[in-house]
């Protein structure tokens, strides 16, 4: 049970993360951003690990891919309204793409929407001075590293299969990854 409680803990923790992520680049402290986004991609990956190693179902299991969709669109907001990307056209894409996601439930629509914001932040933290590309690219190969039979296995295919469906106008909610004990792990 403890590790159930851990894993929703950790998931609950990315919306707090993604507040603070975009408070980070509001106040131009991208040394900050970077670890607070490197953090939670690590809860992302532990959360999913303690819940399947739980053998229950945990509370927030069902709306991880939700969660990490609000990570994505924070990280946007912060860059937005840090004048680092026109605001307007960020607004516009978390409505669209997140609005695409919240009707379709689509994970790949997800997927899109978390890159976007992912790669524009590891360009401004590439391109700031003061701050480390080690710290989000070590924590993304240490992550990959633990994960890599289930993102080369699953999370791909499940991206490719959910841009298929898209583009040809079919449901598509994806693969449960994982046990049935986290829901959309």
């Amino acid at each position: 049970m403890f590790r159930a409680v851990l894993a929703d803990v950790l998931t609950g923790s990315r919306l707090i993360l993604g507040v603070a992520a975009a408070g980070a680049l509001i106040g131009d402290r991208v040394h900050l951003f970077s670890i607070l986004l490197s953090v939670a991609w690590a809860t992302d990956v532990f959360d999913g690990r303690l819940a399947r190693s739980s053998g229950r179902r945990t509370l927030f299991g069902e709306t991880d891919m939700l969660v990490d969709t609000w990570v994505g669109a924070c990280v946007l907001v912060g860059l937005g309204l840090s004048d680092r990307a026109p605001l307007g056209l960020v607004i516009t894409g978390i409505v669209l793409v997140g609005g695409i996601y919240l009707w379709t439930k689509n994970p790949a629509v997800s997927q899109v929407l978390q890159g976007t914001g992912y790669g524009a932040a590891l360009w401004l933290i590439f391109a700031s001075e003061g701050a480390s590309l080690a710290i989000p690219l070590g924590t993304l190969a240490v992550l990959m590293m633990l994960e890599y039979k289930k993102f080369f296995g699953k999370v791909l295919p499940m991206f490719f299969q959910g841009v298929r469906a898209f583009v040809k106008g079919e449901h598509y909610e994806g693969p449960t990854i994982g046990s049935p004990t986290e829901g959309g792990k």
